[in-house]
């Protein structure tokens, strides 16, 4: 089968566990690239926390962040937009911006705010990211893509655990033991992994997916060739077609010098 597009997580799988891109990495990628494949990354991160590594790659290409809630072009012009409803923030951001020890971010378009941006795990993520969030604004937020909330493990997994039955139209997971990521339920990796196959003229058999977490599992399991990381937890690894090494052994260089060699 000749695969004729990748899609790509970034944390824990394109990136080491310095949130680094390998020199090696940054090779297998490019070399797809020259090759007329497109790689695109499929984050949960902001737009402008993409760009660094798109750039780096070449090839002008498009993004999806926000685990599918926004795909933006080359130029950063917006292809697809799946925000959460006005309704459905408004009741969330009375709920959420009373609790003490959470960390709250709002996430629109290329914009990143917070009721409280100097907090420990706001501050922690923008050194991740390179960015910095912004004071949220006075007036109302509106087209809001994702709410990410931080904080202790056991105070997220009591919120999530609080949320998810209060909200069943939204989708709500941690994506990692201390991160809570609420988006609307119909943005998911794998819908917006169908709308580029659509504008690329690729099939879903003809499409490669790396991921390493829960919030990868859709695209994964929708990918022809799915590839989990070997830092995936174990119940991801038996849902995938192929394990790769871990990230901070270059899996995917790995995977893609096998399948595309130079």
């Amino acid at each position: 089968m000749p695969y004729r597009a990748i899609f790509s997580d970034i944390d824990g799988t394109l990136l080491n566990r310095e949130h680094r891109m390998s020199a090696r990495t940054l090779a297998a990628t490019r070399h797809v690239v020259a090759l007329g494949i497109p790689f695109i990354l499929v984050s949960a991160r902001p737009p402008l926390a993409i760009t660094p590594f798109t750039d780096a790659i070449g090839g002008a290409q498009p993004l999806i962040a926000y685990n599918g809630a926004l795909i933006l072009d080359g130029e950063l012009r917006e292809l697809y937009s799946v925000p959460l409803d006005d309704a459905d923030f408004r009741q969330l951001e009375a709920e959420l911006e009373p609790l003490p020890r959470l960390s709250l971010n709002y996430y629109q378009g290329t914009h990143w705010y917070s009721p409280a941006p100097d907090n420990f795990w706001t501050a922690q993520e923008g050194e991740i990211t390179g960015l910095r969030a912004s004071a949220k604004p006075a007036t109302p937020l509106t087209a809001v893509h994702k709410i990410l909330v931080m904080g202790d493990a056991a105070d997220i997994l009591a919120l999530e655990n609080r949320l998810k039955p209060a909200y069943p139209q939204l989708e709500i997971h941690r994506s990692k033991n201390e991160y809570l990521e609420i988006v609307n339920r119909a943005a998911t990796k794998a819908q917006a992994i169908q709308f580029m196959e659509r504008r690329l003229g690729v099939s879903a058999d003809e499409v490669i997916a790396f991921g390493d977490n829960y919030n990868d599992l859709d695209m994964l399991r929708y990918a022809g060739y799915s590839v989990a990381m070997g830092n995936a937890p174990e119940d991801i690894k038996a849902q995938v077609r192929h394990v790769t090494a871990t990230n901070a052994e270059d899996g995917l260089a790995q995977v893609l010098e096998a399948l595309f060699p130079a």
